[in-house]
């Protein structure tokens, strides 16, 4: 009898309109994850401006001097930055919180690279990997032999390749130490790729790939190829790599755990590039010497058809709603990915250049954020209500001039890092080494996942521009950072 009960209860409860009391306050137009964002610049800079995808008439950022960009590195959602090079090849940063936009440095490097859209790594002419950080930590590596190209991870650590006769040398690091933890040789090697994930870099070499796993450099097995390797793409997993070969019309596509080709997709030519889908839906590849491109669905590698289409650094491209963004001569055509028909039109949309990104970083912010913190029974002062003779039945309210000031907050200083080892001997061995005006480099511990680190610094000091004038005084690669070590 009593489940009979429970059981007409909740009936009635299910049966009431399905609709939540006014008191509950459920918004149910509460975006669910960070807005998906559209930035677009003119390919011969100007006015830079944000929408709200797919609502190409709200525009909700703009910028009016952005430079033409060639690529974006990568974006950090934290500091609300996009990494970037621009059409001349220099590094930059696009600040979305300041509306500001700056070149990260006045030199030309090569094999830019960012995995935070903070950090830029490159090759600078002599061989040596250069970070450039907006704080004015920047960093130099000299590997042992001048470096080829850089790769950044997620990770936090660097993979460094070079080329030495007939081998390719790879070491790993981690800024800002310049100790190699971790190298390896691999056979002569041409371009390369990281996984999204950056657990794996792939190289290609002669009719064929090889890879290395990040954590510890270890290779992995080779796996051959019908011919030379145009271009190759993994899946935002990494758990599949499609390869496209000059003398196979075929796109391979192999299997990271078996390292073997597993499935193949046949073209009527061989592709010359490949661009992946972000979320890994479908990839585009593009058509050798035309106007034109085949889209591929990943989840069953079946050719679903061919688009006409031309070919630049950020188009054609899959959008987040996952239409096919497709670069006219003066538009932007939207195409359904599976029927291939136009489902809209960006009028003049050619001659921007177009990111997309995910961010919540322009939502209002919740009004509960700017209320002051108050506790229960904390005297409440009130000039206004205060007698200029104070009485007994005044005595509770103060005035302004028997409130004490309060204590502004000091500041903890700025300290210059120079290293951060696993090691505490050889932590104490840098710091012995690093002597400025009188005074030696310390060593300090903290704890990273449990692990101890032992950095070794200086400081702190007063301002920003004195800890540099130190850092600089001591003629090593340092980091400057606010607060005490």
């Amino acid at each position: 009898m009593r489940r009979l009960l429970l059981l007409a209860l909740l009936c009635a409860a299910c049966s009431n309109d399905r609709a939540a009391p006014d008191s509950t306050n459920v918004s149910v137009t509460e975006p669910l994850g960070p807005d998906q964002l559209l930035l677009r610049v003119p390919r011969a800079g100007g006015s830079g401006r944000i929408y709200h995808y797919p609502k190409l008439d709200s525009v909700v950022w703009t910028l009016d001097e952005a430079p033409p960009l060639d690529r974006v590195l990568a974006f950090d959602a934290s500091a609300g930055t996009i990494a970037y090079v621009d059409a001349k090849g220099f590094p930059g940063r696009i600040d979305l919180r300041e509306t500001d936009v700056g070149k990260a440095s006045k030199a030309k490097l090569t094999s830019l690279s960012s995995s935070n859209g903070s950090d830029i790594y490159g090759v600078n002419p002599k061989g040596e990997i250069v970070r450039l950080n907006p704080n004015g930590g920047d960093w130099h590596f000299k590997p042992p032999v001048p470096a080829r190209s850089v790769f950044a991870v997620p990770t936090g650590d660097l993979i460094v390749a070079a080329n030495k006769g007939a081998q390719t040398l790879v070491w790993k690091v981690r800024p800002p130490d310049d100790v190699i933890q971790d190298s390896t040789v691999l056979p002569l090697s041409g371009r390369a790729v990281t996984t999204q994930t950056g657990d794996r870099v792939y190289f290609t070499v002669d009719s064929g790939l090889v890879g290395v796993k990040v954590k510890d450099l270890s290779p992995l097995g080779a796996i051959e190829l019908p011919s030379r390797v145009r271009a190759l793409t993994p899946t935002p997993s990494g758990d599949r790599i499609y390869v496209a070969t000059a003398g196979d019309s075929g796109l391979s596509v192999v299997d990271r755990y078996s390292g073997r080709v597993e499935t193949s997709v046949t073209f009527a030519a061989a592709p010359e590039d490949l661009r992946m889908d972000p979320l890994g839906r479908y990839l585009i590849a593009r058509f050798p010497k035309a106007d034109s491109a085949w889209i591929v669905a990943i989840g069953t590698n079946r050719l679903v058809g061919a688009f006409p289409t031309r070919w630049s650094v950020d188009l054609p491209a899959i959008t987040p709603d996952g239409e096919v963004a497709t670069l006219g001569d003066k538009d932007v055509v939207l195409l359904d990915p599976e029927k291939l028909t136009v489902k809209s039109t960006v009028a003049g949309g050619a001659k921007d250049f177009w990111y997309f990104f995910a961010w919540d970083g322009f939502r209002p912010r919740a009004k509960g954020l700017d209320q002051p913190v108050t506790f229960p029974g904390e005297p409440v002062y009130d000039s206004l209500s205060a007698s200029s003779t104070p009485s007994a039945a005044s005595s509770t309210v103060a005035t302004p001039d028997t409130v004490p000031s309060p204590a502004q907050p000091a500041s903890s200083g700025f300290t210059v890092s120079f290293a951060a080892l696993l090691a505490e001997d050889k932590a104490q061995q840098l710091a012995n080494t690093i002597v400025v005006g009188g005074t030696t480099a310390h060593v300090v511990t903290s704890s990273t996942a449990g692990s101890p680190i032992y950095r070794v610094v200086l400081g702190p000091y007063p301002t920003r521009d004195e800890a540099i004038k130190v850092a600089r005084a001591s003629k090593r690669e340092y980091w400057v950072y606010e607060g005490s070590p």
